[in-house]
């Protein structure tokens, strides 16, 4: 089932912290009436590496990116393999974020999303062609768009779901051609049914942020995770990107320095990292207070906006729409879905 709610409005309160039950009444009851990101996340955004180091260009392993989400189409039949379209952030045990204009149906005008019961979702994934302990797959109960904000709320089926989900190995075809990963699959043998079981999982969501300054990020460190094009695997590696107050794109005798922040749109300069031209809504990580958040996901190339005659070419910069100013959007979701 698909919904689609109405834009709520923006609520730029503190972010609260878990209370304990010393906490007044007063306050309980108003944090049963207000859901912020806190009181649903207790305990999110850690990574349960070895070595907490990140490497950029390195291959990751398993725990290193437990909220890493990627998410998949599949017709049902077994002759058509699933097709990767999308990443995405778990935020909760039963929810995934990610941009909804990847979930559309390709070639749509009005935005028409692909249907959610044959969507399969793959929780913490290291690589596009391989399962690991600590990933799981499920299947989609429900999908809920935010039409203004660009995003989508994916509910996961935890419940046993109606029909087996597929063992995900991509279309040697596509994997080749898209996702750098090689040739020489065969799909056909390895679309093994595997149930979607959640028994013994222990899922670490992505943290969210409430209100924030995004001119305070200036110098930070952030992080998206970009399919390797030198593993036959598809394996994911981190790339490091910094936010600068500015963008300097340089060409034979021109130079154009502009502001990376727009309203709530973050934008990096890539023309030297050498990333893939599909948009496949990325997700942007950055260390806040000791846990990693999620800032946002990739804009929409049908929406990005170019000057001709600049020497910005499109792919020489990369744009995140940042999530905050819909995350009470995401909050009155989860209360409707756990009320």
């Amino acid at each position: 089932m698909v919904t689609r709610r109405p834009t709520m409005s923006i609520r730029r309160s503190e972010r609260i912290r878990c209370v304990t039950l010393l906490a007044p009444l007063l306050l309980a009851l108003f944090l049963a009436a207000v859901p912020t990101a806190s009181a649903h996340q207790c305990f999110c955004g850690v990574r349960r590496a070895q070595n907490e180091t990140i490497y950029p260009d390195v291959p990751i392993e398993p725990g290193e990116w437990p909220w890493h989400t990627l998410i998949y189409y599949w017709s049902g039949s077994r002759l058509d393999p699933p097709a990767k379209i999308c990443e995405g952030a778990l935020i909760d045990e039963r929810f995934v974020l990610a941009a909804a204009h990847c979930l559309t149906v390709r070639g749509s005008s009005d935005g028409e999303l692909l249907p959610s019961d044959q969507l399969v979702v793959h929780v913490g994934v290291v690589s596009v062609q391989q399962d690991n302990e600590r990933s799981r797959r499920f299947q989609v109960r429900n999908v809920t768009v935010e039409d203004e904000s660009d995003l989508a709320l994916i509910e996961l089926q935890l419940g046993e779901p109606r029909t087996a989900v597929p063992k995900l190995m991509p279309d040697s075809s596509a994997s080749s051609d898209e996702d750098g990963s090689g040739g020489g699959v065969d799909v056909a043998e390895n679309l093994q049914p595997v149930v979607a079981d959640s028994g013994g999982w222990k899922p670490i969501p992505v943290c969210l942020v409430d209100a924030l300054d995004l001119t305070t990020l200036y110098g930070t460190e952030m992080y998206i995770l970009n399919q390797s094009q030198r593993n036959r695997l598809g394996g994911y590696e981190p790339v490091r990107l910094i936010l600068n107050e500015f963008l300097l794109c340089s060409g034979s005798t021109l130079a154009m320095k502009s502001r990376s922040i727009n309203g709530t749109t973050v934008s990096f300069t890539i023309k030297d990292l050498n990333l893939p031209s599909n948009d496949r809504g990325t997700a942007l990580y950055f260390k806040h207070q000791g846990t990693w958040s999620l800032l946002g996901f990739t804009v929409s190339r049908a929406s990005r906006q170019w000057t001709p005659g600049s020497v910005c070419l499109p792919n020489d910069i990369i744009s995140f729409d940042c999530l905050y100013p819909a995350l009470d959007w995401v909050m009155e979701n989860f209360g409707d879905t756990n009320s």
